[in-house]
């Protein structure tokens, strides 16, 4: 997953983004043009500012592969421990029922031991040894139980402090990214699955612009309503066919997994479908080497945006411009990138992702921070706007 990082776009969007004024107004391919042309002048500006030595820059490089490539390790390594602990818990249900059994039949009754009630039973002295041999078996097995019982108790205790200190490193791993990352002049971007760097988030705006003209845009015609109109979305929807959630929209080790997870059974062969009729506005591999997609939907009157991220492949033709239904698909399944696992993970926010135009959303970071200020208002994410049940076979 080895990706440079362009020195010079990454300069310039930490400040084009604070530099730039976002106007109230309607915009025009003229403004889009303008706004883009502004970045690239700031870029050629910017180039005389870096004065590191490429070699060293080189090397920092080299350590930030290697903190993602062990970032990811951990993240292998929490799911793995939370699976266990998932399973053990399970164990520790059934042992528990059992014991429980044993020692309803074993109790004392009526204040005899039942084991001896037992024993002397025995008809003939061969008897009596042979249920005192069961008796002796019968005890040592409750005991065994118990015992077994109580290590699964303890080592599930021990697997989630263990998991406690792999997220409190994998937080510690993060902040040492970012850390990293400033020094060669890239941004703090928030380091969460679908995050994309300055280069990425320039050719996306650049995509968007020929998006525009690729749809007969003149230069002083209103987006969305002279040109590129926008397209209408009658409601949401499951976005694949079969399955169920396997992870919320939540805080998790020390971050806000700011969608939705979803999988089932034969995920690799699994198509991805949009929530919503709309039109594609973004389509790129994340800063983990994730292939993402992302669709902008119209509907009543408001944006929305929903992002589909870990697909293993794209559907044919689907390009920045495209208008898609709830019918087309977009890709399949996949586990590309940051991923512990084949799965698609679903974000969904009202806004204009990568909308140079859109205070909230125009760039990764701010929509990172528009998702905290939602989730801190109650926001759940994709269950917002679709019902997922349980597990469900048909969208």
């Amino acid at each position: 997953m080895k990706k440079k990082i362009n020195l010079c776009y990454a300069f310039v969007l930490a400040l084009s983004v604070f530099i730039l004024p976002f106007e109230a107004k309607a915009e025009t391919l003229k403004d889009y043009q303008d706004k883009l042309n502004a970045y690239i002048n700031e870029v050629n500006n910017a180039k005389d500012a870096i004065n590191k030595n490429q070699q060293e820059i080189k090397k920092i490089e080299q350590q930030i592969e290697t903190i993602k490539s062990e970032m990811k390790a951990l993240t292998l390594e929490i799911e793995k421990m939370k699976e266990e602990v998932a399973k053990y818990n399970e164990e520790i249900r059934q042992k528990s029922w059992e014991t429980k059994e044993l020692l309803q039949y074993l109790q004392i009754a009526n204040g005899e031991n039942i084991y001896l009630e037992y024993a002397l039973q025995a008809d003939t002295m061969s008897d009596f040894i042979y249920r005192m041999a069961v008796v002796e078996q019968l005890t040592d097995y409750n005991a065994k139980m118990v015992k077994e019982l109580e290590g699964l108790i303890q080592a599930n205790i021990e697997r989630e402090e263990e998991i406690h200190v792999r997220e409190k490193e994998l937080t510690s791993k993060q902040n040492d990214l970012n850390s990293k990352m400033k020094s060669i002049g890239q941004e703090n971007i928030a380091l969460s699955e679908s995050a994309v760097s300055s280069e990425q988030q320039v050719k996306i705006y650049q995509d968007i612009v020929t998006r525009y003209i690729n749809a007969g845009c003149q230069p002083n015609d209103v987006i969305g309503v002279d040109c590129a109109k926008n397209v209408s979305a009658a409601g949401f929807r499951i976005p694949i066919s079969f399955g169920y959630v396997t992870s919320e929209y939540e805080w998790r080790w020390g971050t806000l997994h700011q969608g939705i997870d979803l999988s089932n059974s034969n995920p690799y062969n699994t198509r991805i479908y949009p929530i919503a009729d709309g039109v594609v506005s973004a389509k790129y591999t994340d800063y983990y080497g994730a292939l993402v997609v992302a669709v902008e939907h119209y509907y009543n009157g408001k944006y929305y945006t929903s992002l589909y991220a870990h697909l293993s492949s794209y559907a044919p033709n689907i390009y920045v411009g495209r208008v898609v239904t709830t019918d087309d698909y977009l890709g399949y399944m996949g586990d590309t990138g940051w991923a512990t696992g084949p799965h698609l993970h679903l974000e969904v926010a009202d806004c204009r992702l990568y909308n140079a135009y859109d205070p909230n959303c125009n760039t990764w970071n701010n929509y990172a921070a528009y998702q905290m200020k939602l989730y801190q208002q109650g926001f759940k994410g994709a269950r917002e706007f679709i019902y997922f049940p349980d597990s469900w076979s048909s969208r």
